[in-house]
């Protein structure tokens, strides 16, 4: 009878071991698989963050270029045209409008 309860010992043990190294291979998977998403996400972010420093650096050159004494009047110029809808008293502006 002891032999019994022994043998019936034993085999448990490999029982439970394997499933203690599949959860553990389970939940190893499942890491990566959740590592591998966050690295896709913060690539992507940091394809954006590339973008949006060319696009400031871009607007920064332009600014730069604008701050010098030959292009300030042109600056201006176009902020009074663009933002403002300014223009010189003898100018004539035209306004196309699409017929529907």
């Amino acid at each position: 009878m002891a032999s019994k309860q022994k043998s019936g010992r034993s085999s448990k043990f490999p029982f439970i071991f394997a499933v203690a190294a599949f959860l553990m291979l389970v939940y190893a998977v499942g890491s990566l698989i959740s590592m591998q998403v966050e690295i896709a996400q913060k690539s992507a972010e940091h394809d954006d963050l590339n973008n949006r420093l060319y696009e400031l650096k871009t607007q920064n050159e332009m600014l730069e270029r604008y701050a010098s004494d030959e292009y300030r009047l042109g600056y201006v110029e176009d902020i009074a045209r663009n933002e403002l809808d300014y223009s010189y008293a003898d100018e004539k502006i035209y306004y196309f409008v699409p017929e529907n």
